[in-house]
């Protein structure tokens, strides 16, 4: 049977599991999801904050959890970068045909008189 987490290791299994529900819905660009997941881990760290207990994050353990954390978090990074590069570069070629759209047929070929 396995031991009863601390207190400080419950709170940071929750946190390695949101953080794990954020990657999935970053991925599928579902950003309403992510911004309730995003709230609910900042609730979290208030409280991991406020529990001041450190011991499971320098145990090896809590190493381990936080390695997870980080490379979760890198990739997490990648994918709102991506997902922030493609918009952008759809609003660019909407505003684009938007400005073109502007300029009548007929005005272009009045042009000269």
């Amino acid at each position: 049977m396995a031991a009863p987490l601390s207190s400080a290791e419950a709170l940071w299994q929750d946190y390695a599991f949101l953080t794990r529900e954020l990657a999935k819905f970053a991925g599928r660009q579902s950003w309403n999801m992510v911004m309730n997941l995003l709230d609910q881990r900042a609730s979290l760290q208030q409280r991991l904050d406020e529990l001041a207990d450190r011991d499971f994050v320098v145990s090896p353990a809590g190493r381990k959890l936080l390695g997870e954390l980080l490379r979760e978090e890198q990739a997490i990074a990648r994918q709102i970068r991506l997902a922030r590069n493609q918009s952008q570069q759809r609003q660019q070629v909407a505003l684009a045909y938007d400005a073109y759209s502007a300029v009548s047929p007929g005005m272009i070929l009045n042009r000269g008189t």
